[in-house]
């Protein structure tokens, strides 16, 4: 503990009493120059907490007061971080102020979004737009989102009843510039040998599957997705973009790396098969694509031109520069 700082009587009970001083002094650290008002502030907000029943009474006055200083913490550490061009992780907010807090919760208090949060927007906006095309397409049909337990979790199963069919679909709200890499048809593939008839649709307008002709093997997938994935995850990384897509690629060498013993074999056939044989009752066995234009081309002729701009503001905008009127971030924990 600072000697320069007054502490009150219950706080400094509390950490002598569980040996938090070495938090104490990381909180005091972040908090600079306020601290001291900061430590009187936190003071009468813990008794009011308590006084008014916000907070369990039976909780010590010491850990309500280094639990408000700790959340201070938080946000100035955001703050701070950000000023030097960084990303706080959770590790670190832990590590730091001993808080958990949900980082999206935190970047905003701290008055910034969170990265996590434009991706999830940008997801929503593109499950928004293909929920919308599968109602157009299939209007009879259900969705949900299924639990395996093996890992296996699509973003969307569609089924439909008399005739009983169901498809797994997975989507990736990419930029478009970005490259729908062999790790994602890995994933397509799983999905196929899991539920029969898989479909992939992103926004990206690159995709590697045309490299593999007609039938997909595992084997090959990943080798070669091994190969390309590492060469961007070493190029360097100058703009948001650039650093996104080569987090991309680590995760991609990841998930091939994990399932690099898996042994499949899957058909691929075209997304215009793929529907006229769901609307005839029998799904085509085998992994579909669907890419970029392609995506905005269906939502455009099913007359669904709102979630086609959106679609292609997905492909377009910067994911930091993201935003939208009509779509909330439904993944975001309030």
């Amino acid at each position: 503990m600072s000697p320069r700082i007054k502490y009150p009587s219950a706080l400094r009970k509390y950490v002598d009493g569980h040996n938090l001083q070495d938090r104490l002094r990381s909180i005091v650290g972040l908090l600079g120059d306020d601290a001291q008002a900061v430590i009187e502030w936190a003071t009468e907000e813990a008794r009011r907490r308590r006084a008014e029943g916000e907070v369990d009474k039976s909780l010590p006055l010491g850990r309500v007061i280094l639990d408000l200083l700790g959340e201070e913490a938080a946000i100035r550490l955001v703050q701070q971080n950000q000023a030097r061009g960084r990303i706080t992780t959770k590790d670190e907010v832990r590590r730091r102020t001993g808080q958990r807090i949900e980082m999206p919760v935190l970047y905003r208090e701290a008055g910034l979004r969170h990265p996590q949060e434009a991706r999830n927007l940008r997801h929503n906006m593109f499950h928004e737009a293909f929920t919308a095309l599968i109602l157009r397409l299939f209007p009879d049909v259900e969705m949900s989102v299924p639990k395996t337990g093996r890992g296996l979790t699509p973003d969307l199963i569609v089924t439909h009843k008399d005739p009983d069919w169901l498809i797994s679909v997975e989507y990736k709200g990419y930029r478009s510039m970005t490259l729908l890499s062999e790790s994602e048809l890995l994933k397509g593939m799983r999905y196929q040998a899991e539920f029969g008839t898989a479909w992939l649709v992103t926004t990206t307008v690159k995709s590697v599957h045309e490299l593999y002709g007609k039938t997909l093997r595992s084997e090959e997938i990943v080798k070669n997705g091994i190969e390309r994935l590492t060469i961007i995850s070493k190029r360097k990384a100058y703009t948001t973009e650039q650093r996104e897509n080569r987090g991309i690629a680590r995760k991609g060498i990841t998930h091939l790396t994990k399932h690099r013993d898996e042994r499949l074999r899957c058909r691929m056939i075209s997304p215009d098969d793929l529907i006229e044989s769901c609307r005839s009752g029998r799904p085509l066995k085998g992994l579909a694509i669907t890419t970029g234009f392609e995506f905005i081309a269906l939502l455009r002729e099913q007359g669904l031109n709102q979630e086609a701009d959106n679609a292609l503001r997905v492909m377009k905008i910067p994911p930091d520069l993201l935003y939208s009127d009509s779509v909330t971030s439904v993944r975001l924990i309030e």
